[in-house]
């Protein structure tokens, strides 16, 4: 990958100094807005120009990375405090917890199933019959 680069970056550069050297004589003026500059060869004119952009680029680019590592910076804290709390509920100690529910339940009623009184609608002459 890193050849490719170079290559890329080895084209760039040729092509930047072959205008260079074809566009010397031509001299340009640029104008922006009220301001006018004195006349300058054509490659430097469009060599400032990509400077700036470039420069422009940077600083954008400087600004979202700050703020990508902020926000990473915050989810990798979020991420550890749940690490925490959940190695915190995995290592809870399970007997004391079971001893405490077990000690504090209402007792258990012992009455045999069979003794259970379920109120049924077995009389077709009361409920859904009548």
């Amino acid at each position: 990958m890193a050849i490719i680069r170079w290559i890329l970056v080895t084209i760039v550069v040729v092509a930047v100094v072959g205008f260079a050297l074809q566009n010397q004589s031509q001299m340009v003026q640029v104008k922006l807005g009220t301001y006018t500059s004195p006349e300058a060869p054509l490659f430097l004119a469009l060599f400032l120009a990509f400077v700036c952009g470039m420069v422009l680029y940077f600083m954008l680019t400087i600004a979202t990375q700050l703020k990508l590592r902020g926000e990473l910076s915050r989810l990798r804290r979020e991420c550890n405090r749940l690490k925490e709390e959940l190695n915190r509920l995995r290592n809870l100690h399970l007997d004391k917890e079971v001893d405490s529910l077990l000690r504090n339940r209402p007792p258990l009623t012992m009455t045999p199933i069979a003794e259970t009184h379920h109120p049924r609608q077995d009389d077709e002459t009361e409920g859904w019959g009548a």
